[in-house]
């Protein structure tokens, strides 16, 4: 007897949290709660353009010095080498990134579109590697290519980030 004299408050506790918990689930994932998710996943998006830059960097070095014989062949390869895994890697993680709002999945869009053009060049850089018969101009001209489009898509996708995030905080309570 004494046990369902409390039973009946335990119960109202239990369903004031439970109603208290999925009010605030609920009020996290609002509008606010998207325009911050948006401009964390382009944060994400500017990190992998900064993965795809740095790949592209290090296979323009490495068929610089490659090609002045500075740099032994196998060095170069497992160098560029990485560099693929790594412009790869950067296009697999863009890809991957969900943005709700529109212009932001655009800007997201035109950065997959930059990374995945990095990919080519930097796996003609180690193609060239393996027989490096032809002069490395064609091959540096593709990267440097390659790498103002990687920088443009990141001046784009920080200018959008950074509006987000302040639409983000302009709708927080």
């Amino acid at each position: 007897m004494t046990n369902r004299r409390y039973r009946q408050p335990a119960r109202w506790c239990v369903l004031a949290v439970l109603v208290l918990g999925l009010g605030g689930t609920v009020a996290a994932c609002g509008p606010a709660a998207t325009r911050s998710d948006d401009a964390g996943a382009l944060g994400s998006v500017s990190d992998h353009l900064d993965d795809a830059s740095s790949a592209v960097a290090t296979a323009e070095l490495a068929v610089r010095e490659r090609a002045a014989g500075r740099l032994p062949a196998v060095t170069a390869d497992v160098a560029v080498g990485d560099a693929v895994e790594t412009a790869t890697g950067a296009v697999h993680g863009i890809g991957t990134l969900v943005i709700a709002a529109d212009g932001a999945g655009r800007v997201r869009d035109d950065a997959l579109d930059a990374a995945s053009g990095a990919v080519g060049p930097v796996a003609a850089a180690r193609t060239w590697l393996g027989r490096p018969m032809s002069p490395a101009d064609g091959v540096l001209r593709a990267l440097e290519d390659a790498a103002g489009g990687l920088d443009d898509a990141s001046g784009v996708v920080e200018r959008e980030r950074a509006q987000t995030a302040a639409r983000a905080e302009r709708a927080t309570p």
